[in-house]
C-alpha cells in the first residue's frame, strides 16, 4: 500500500491517440504523479513528455528498471503482450488496453505473470465507467430484470477509423478493436460466463483499400443458463453516419428489459447535422472529464490502496477468448466451444 499522502509514481507505454489519453487522465489527478512516458517512436516519445511534463523514453528496459511503481499500457492491440510482461516481471503494477491480447495463449501468458509477480493486472474495459452501462448494471443488480433471457450489442465505427485513424488497422480489426467493449458489458451485466458462439464474417470492402481486416461481424452466444446474445460489429459504417461510433444494446429478462444507446444527448448541426463523439475529452474547470478517464483513475486508486482492481486479467483473457473463439468459428463454419480452446492453449 502506498504511505498516507505519497502518490503513484506511474508510466504510460504508448504515446499515440489513446496513450494520449492515459496521460491526460494521470496528468491532474492528486494520487498519481505522471512519471514518465515510453514510445518507441522518438520524436512522438519526446512531443508527450513536452506536452505533459514528464520525462520520456524509447525503452522498455529504461522503463521496467525505473522506479515507476506502476504503468499503463496504450499500445496498438497486437503489441499487448511483450510490454506488459516486460513489466510485470519488473514488478510493476499493470493497466493495459483492451483487449488484453489477440490471442488465449498471450492472455495467459500475461495473466500467469501477474500471478507469479505478485502484482495487480488490470484490463481497461472503460465501458465499465459509463454512466448508461453503470445504470444498466444497477437494475441488473437489483434483480428488477429477473435472470437474463436474451440481447442483443452493437459496436460498430464509420469507415474512418480503420482507414485514418489508425495506421495498424489491418493487424486489428472490428472484432479486436471493438468487440471486447460489448462482450465484456454484456458479460458484466448478467453475470453469466459464455459456453460457446456461433459466427458469420464478411470480407472485401476494407481489403479493397488496403486493410486486410473483418468489414463486419455477427456472432450469436450463449452463457450459462440459456441466455443468448447476438452481439455486431462493423468497420465499414459510412463516414455519413451521426457519430464516429454506432453502439446499442438490448437486455430482455424473466421480469423486465432495457435498452439503450450510447450517445450523448447533444445534437449539432453545423456542416452536417451529427451527434459529438461520447468519448471525446472535455476540459473545464482544470481538469478533464469523461468516463474514458475514470477507469485510468482507478487503477491509481486499487494500486494506493492495495485494491484488487475489477476487469482483471481474468476477465480479459475471458474475452479474448470469446473473440478467438468467434473467428474459429467463422472459419469452421460451426459452433466453439469457448472452453475447448481455453484448455488447448498454451
Amino acid at each position: 500500500m502506498i504511505g498516507a499522502g505519497e502518490r503513484v509514481k506511474i508510466g504510460v507505454v504508448g504515446a499515440g491517440i489513446w496513450g494520449a489519453n492515459h496521460a491526460l487522465a494521470l496528468k491532474d489527478y492528486a494520487r498519481a504523479d505522471l512519471s514518465v512516458i515510453c514510445d518507441l517512436d522518438e520524436t512522438r516519445a519526446q512531443a508527450a513528455g513536452a506536452k505533459f511534463g514528464c520525462a520520456w523514453t524509447t525503452s522498455l528496459d529504461a522503463l521496467a528498471e525505473s522506479d515507476v511503481q506502476a504503468v499503463t499500457i496504450a499500445t496498438p492491440d497486437h503489441l499487448h503482450r511483450e510490454p506488459t510482461i516486460r513489466m510485470l516481471r519488473a514488478g510493476k503494477h499493470v493497466m493495459v488496453e483492451k483487449p488484453l491480447a489477440t490471442s488465449i495463449a498471450d492472455g495467459k501468458a500475461m495473466v500467469e505473470a501477474a500471478a507469479q509477480a505478485g502484482v495487480k493486472l488490470m484490463v481497461d474495459f472503460h465501458a465499465r465507467w459509463h454512466p448508461l452501462f453503470m445504470g444498466a448494471k444497477a437494475y441488473a443488480e437489483r434483480g428488477d430484470l429477473g435472470n437474463p433471457v436474451m440481447g442483443y450489442a452493437r459496436l460498430s465505427d464509420t469507415i474512418h477509423v480503420p482507414t485514418e485513424m489508425l495506421a495498424w488497422g489491418g493487424r486489428s480489426g472490428p472484432e479486436w478493436f471493438l468487440f471486447p467493449h460489448v462482450m465484456d458489458i454484456v458479460r458484466w451485466l448478467i453475470d453469466r460466463e459464455p459456453i460457446d458462439v456461433y459466427a458469420k464474417g464478411h470480407r472485401g470492402v476494407l481489403a479493397a483499400k488496403g486493410v486486410d481486416c473483418w468489414d463486419a461481424i455477427q456472432a450469436l452466444v450463449e452463457f450459462e443458463g440459456g441466455a443468448s446474445f447476438a452481439f455486431e460489429t462493423s468497420w465499414i459504417v459510412p463516414n455519413s453516419y451521426t457519430n464516429v461510433v454506432d453502439n446499442r444494446l438490448t437486455l430482455y429478462g424473466e421480469k423486465g428489459g432495457l435498452e439503450l444507446r450510447n450517445e450523448p444527448n447533444l445534437w449539432v448541426f453545423t456542416d452536417r447535422f451529427h451527434t459529438p463523439f461520447s468519448s471525446e475529452s472535455v476540459t473545464r474547470y482544470g481538469k478533464a472529464w469523461g468516463f474514458q478517464y475514470e477507469s485510468i483513475r482507478y487503477f491509481v486508486d486499487c494500486v494506493a490502496e492495495n485494491v484488487t482492481p475489477e476487469s482483471s486479467g481474468d476477465d480479459g483473457l475471458i474475452v479474448t477468448a470469446m473473440i478467438e473463439a468467434t473467428l474459429a468459428s467463422i472459419a469452421r463454419r460451426a459452433p466453439v466451444r469457448i472452453r475447448e480452446l481455453l484448455d488447448k492453449a498454451a
